[in-house]
């Protein structure tokens, strides 16, 4: 089993197809999903020294990735763009998909996102072997920076509620589509953010 973060060479191996079918496969009507594999290659390029994934005997298990505000709005002004590309396609896949506009949320200050989790496994030894791998990348990913994480998810997604749940995060807001979880890690006092 191995963790692999992305870099800048990375992001142009041919496997990144095989990465953006895992998770359009995964998660259904997501964002790459509505705007295809060209949007997934910019945001990576923007997103890479945020995004992982986990192979074990050369099968892609889990995906794995984070945003922080300035690669959030570069990623926005970049989905805009590709919408802009093409209005009327993109207006009626969007009008298809409307839960995808009540994602917009205040998110809890000195809390990085987790944007993507997805963990495709089976095996129970090897899910907790994911898990543990996953809360290092949490940690590693908020040390000196953030308090934690925070991410949200579907109601419907009942996976995604037991996952989250299980794992200590907490609601911290919801609507009529989605839950907005956060989980503390790290304990800093103000002088840290000053």
């Amino acid at each position: 089993m191995k963790l692999i973060k992305f870099n800048n060479k990375n992001t142009k191996e041919k496997n990144l197809r095989k990465i953006f079918n895992f998770l359009t496969s995964n998660i259904k009507k997501s964002v790459f999903e509505v705007l295809g594999f060209q949007f997934f290659l910019d945001t990576l390029k923007i997103n890479c020294n945020f995004s992982y994934y986990i192979k074990d005997n050369n099968k892609i298990i889990s995906y794995i990735s984070y945003v922080d505000k300035d690669n959030e709005r570069l990623i926005k002004n970049l989905m805009f763009r590709h919408i802009f590309k093409n209005p009327a396609k993109f207006a009626f896949i969007l009008l298809k998909n409307i839960k995808f506009f009540f994602k917009f949320h205040s998110p809890p200050k000195k809390y990085i996102q987790l944007m993507h989790l997805v963990i495709k496994l089976k095996d129970k030894n090897k899910k907790k072997q994911v898990n543990k791998i996953i809360n290092k990348v949490h940690k590693q990913i908020t040390k000196l920076k953030y308090v934690g994480v925070y991410a949200m998810y579907d109601r419907a997604n009942f996976i995604a509620d037991k996952y989250y749940k299980k794992n200590y995060f907490t609601i911290y807001d919801k609507n009529f589509f989605f839950y907005f979880v956060k989980k503390k890690l790290n304990n800093f006092n103000k002088k840290t953010f000053t």
